[in-house]
């Protein structure tokens, strides 16, 4: 007996029909294990999937046309409680002073004489004729084929004896950025944008400002990704070198990050501002008072590029810019792993700035990150954290 009696073409065509059904029901079953299963390793993925999604302004629809409101209600309600718990309304001043310079032992090397001016070098990564003068005076970037590393084993991008400044090139899972050190505090301010329009790029508030080192600070209204990144756009407190232009914002989680005139950078939504020089706000904090404050897998915020500000308890300011959105370069990471860099290096306080394709670090008057931005030098901001040259 013949199953089905009709021609070829209808054989063909039942078959096909058949196997569309079966793999719709094969994707349906996949996806509603994507969705809802509590299996650890789906669990983890599908938050940090929605997590990154939603901490974007113009990506959302990357969660919201695939998975149910509901559980993205669920994750994102998660996230604003670690928020709600990690908010602080005022970080303790370090116990350390800031560092003084050690003086100079009798007969010491070069080599010596460069790691006494950066502690983070590790000397025996050195090589000895490298300096071939007075280590106050060396200055060398694009230095990773030296190969000198950190005591944490990171490759040294710049040395720079005449502003104080270590660059390092940091690395891990999917993602890569720069770190800076700069020893001297007092040197880290905020500028912005001299412009009325707009904001400017990196670059160019490094060159207005002769600032030797920047990295960019406070969020900004950016409807659809094409803000122009304009001074009265940015989002929350600005202070500049002692002026109040802009207030607080006291909604959502955003914290404030400043330097008083003791030159120690602080954090908390309830700092007495008037004691502050320099300020801006974002979220979240990730290391209090020396410690790592950050949970789970990514504290609520997915995987994103990033900008992060920081300071040593003995007042090294520490600014770290990681790329993303890059695949096969770099996509990004969470706030976890910022942390981790940083109290690699000794941070006692640290407050992420605004991220995604405004991230972007400048150097010498150069761009030395990559901004996920397709624009040249990064985008339009309405502020950034610059070094002032010695």
């Amino acid at each position: 007996m013949k199953l089905f009696s009709g021609s070829k073409r209808q054989k063909r065509i039942l078959c096909v029909i058949i196997a569309a059904i079966i793999f719709l029901a094969i994707i349906a079953s996949l996806w509603g294990v994507a969705v809802y299963s509590d299996i650890g390793f789906i669990a983890k993925w599908r938050a940090i999937y929605i997590e990154t999604a939603m901490s974007t302004m113009n990506h959302q629809w990357l969660a919201t046309a695939f998975i149910p409101q509901s559980v993205i209600d669920e994750v994102m309600d998660e996230r604003n409680a670690v928020l709600e718990a990690g908010l602080v309304e005022e970080t303790k001043l370090p116990q350390a002073t800031a560092a003084p310079t050690p003086e100079p032992e009798a007969e010491e090397s070069e080599v010596q004489a460069l790691c006494r001016i950066f502690p983070d070098i590790d000397p025996d990564t050195v090589p000895e004729d490298m300096i071939k003068g007075e280590a106050e005076k060396f200055k060398r970037k694009d230095m990773e084929s030296v190969g000198v590393l950190t005591l944490c084993g990171d490759a040294v991008w710049a040395i720079d004896a005449v502003n104080g400044i270590l660059i390092v090139s940091v690395s891990g899972d999917g993602y890569a950025g720069k770190l800076a050190i700069v020893n001297d505090s007092s040197k880290v301010f905020l500028g912005v944008s001299q412009l009325t329009e707009s904001g400017q790029k990196i670059t160019e508030l490094c060159e207005a400002y002769d600032a030797v080192l920047g990295v960019n600070a406070s969020g900004f209204d950016d409807p659809e990704g094409m803000g122009l990144g304009a001074k009265e756009d940015a989002q929350g407190l600005v202070i500049s070198e002692g002026v109040i232009l802009q207030d607080t914002l006291t909604d959502g989680y955003f914290q404030i990050g400043g330097y008083d005139a003791e030159n120690n950078f602080r954090i908390g939504y309830g700092l007495n501002i008037s004691e502050l020089r320099d300020a801006a706000q974002f979220y979240p904090a990730i290391i209090l008072n020396g410690e790592n404050v950050t949970t789970g897998d990514s504290y609520g915020f997915g995987i994103q590029p990033r900008t992060v500000i920081g300071q040593t308890a003995d007042k090294r300011t520490l600014l770290l810019v990681i790329d993303g959105r890059q695949v096969g370069y770099s996509v990004g990471t969470t706030v976890v792993e910022c942390a981790a860099v940083l109290m690699r290096y000794g941070c006692y306080n640290a407050l992420c700035m605004d991220g995604g394709s405004s991230s972007a670090m400048a150097y010498d008057g150069e761009l030395i990150t990559s901004p996920s931005a397709h624009m040249e030098n990064g985008r339009y901001i309405p502020n950034a954290w610059l070094v002032g040259k010695s």
